[in-house]
C-alpha cells in the first residue's frame, strides 16, 4: 500500500517538475531579463519585428513563442544603437536572454546575450516581471 502511494506521488510530482530549461507545450519560452544597473534606461523589446514590451532595469519579460527562427531586438531612441539576437527556438525549450546596457561617450545600447539556465535562474531571483498586455 505504501509503495503504491509512493509511486502515485512520484508520478504526480514528476509531471510537475521538468529539467531546467524545459516546458511542456509545443511552444518555446523566452525569458529576457535585466539586472539592476546604475541609472539604466528603459528599452523597447521587439520579437520578430513586433513590439513585445518595454524593459526597465531589474525586470524580466516572459513570452511563449512558436518554434523556429526568432529575432529579438532592443531599441530606444535616435541616440541608441539597436541590437539584434537570433535564436533557433525548439518546442518545449526555455531560452534565457540577459540584457546589459552599455553606455559610450556618444551612444548607448542594450546588448542581448544568451545565458545558460543555471546562471539565469540565479540572476532572476528578486527580479520582478513586466506586465504584458493580454492579446485580444
Amino acid at each position: 500500500m505504501k509503495a503504491h502511494l509512493l509511486v502515485q506521488m512520484w508520478l504526480l510530482l514528476s509531471g510537475l517538475f521538468f529539467e531546467a530549461g524545459q516546458t511542456r507545450s509545443s511552444q518555446a519560452r523566452l525569458i529576457l531579463y535585466r539586472t539592476r544597473e546604475f541609472g539604466g534606461g528603459t528599452y523597447t523589446i521587439n520579437v520578430n519585428d513586433q513590439k513585445l514590451g518595454k524593459l526597465p532595469t531589474n525586470r524580466y519579460l516572459q513570452v511563449e513563442l512558436p518554434p523556429g527562427r526568432i529575432k529579438i531586438e532592443s531599441a530606444r531612441d535616435y541616440v541608441t544603437e539597436n541590437q539584434t539576437l537570433w535564436i533557433d527556438a525548439q518546442p518545449g525549450r526555455t531560452y534565457y536572454v540577459k540584457a546589459i546596457e552599455e553606455v559610450d561617450f556618444l551612444s548607448q545600447m542594450l546588448l542581448l546575450v544568451s545565458i545558460g539556465p543555471e546562471q539565469a535562474q540565479r540572476e532572476l531571483q528578486g527580479i520582478k516581471p513586466v506586465s504584458l498586455p493580454r492579446p485580444n
